[in-house]
């Protein structure tokens, strides 16, 4: 009896062990480089970087909960001085809704870097594959804009997601941790 005991007993110990190691290794923090700053991301964000052409990299926020969208944030970085200023930049996206958009914006310093974020809302003019400046736009209604300007000295990054209000909004605070992150021990 005390040899068929102990393998027992060895496996109700190892296999919550076991789970635990996993559960500990799947929520490991992740990186995604844009120029000088690295972001630290957790699930429920999945990288999923398509390497298209001005993206430094593109992370997806996968809701849990079935009545919400995923929501993907797309990373720019262009380099020292490029990019444009922090004011042009917010007017253009701005400029990317239907009329006068619900708009808040804030800004947070972190060890003397700057952190400006934009929440607009509204009917977003979205043109799809052709960019910002493409001719045929189409209007979806409800939709936010989580966006926000990382500044550094080499160069700012700029983050920038639009989804329905709904799914955008459930996402905010986990979008201004990622946000952050580069600064954040």
């Amino acid at each position: 009896m005390k040899n068929r005991l102990h393998p027992l007993l060895l496996a109700i110990v190892a296999v919550p062990a076991l789970l635990l190691a996993l559960t500990v290794h799947a929520d490991e923090a992740k990186t995604l480089k844009a120029g000088a700053l690295t972001f630290h991301y957790h699930a429920p964000w999945k990288d999923v970087s398509s390497g298209r052409p001005m993206r430094a990299g593109e992370l997806k926020y996968e809701h849990k909960d079935e009545g919400l969208e995923d929501v993907e944030v797309v990373f720019y970085y262009f380099g020292p001085g490029q990019g444009g200023g922090i004011e042009p930049n917010i007017q253009r996206w701005v400029g990317q809704f239907e009329g006068e958009p619900t708009v808040e914006r804030e800004t947070d310093e972190i060890d003397g870097n700057k952190i400006h974020y934009l929440y607009a809302k509204g009917t977003y003019l979205d043109s799809g594959m052709g960019g910002p400046f493409a001719g045929n736009k189409t209007a979806k209604e409800g939709y936010m804009m989580l966006a926000a300007i990382v500044e550094n000295k080499e160069g700012a990054v700029f983050l920038k997601a639009t989804a329905p209000e709904k799914s955008a909004e459930a996402i905010k605070e986990a979008f201004k941790k990622v946000a952050a992150s580069p600064f954040e021990d």
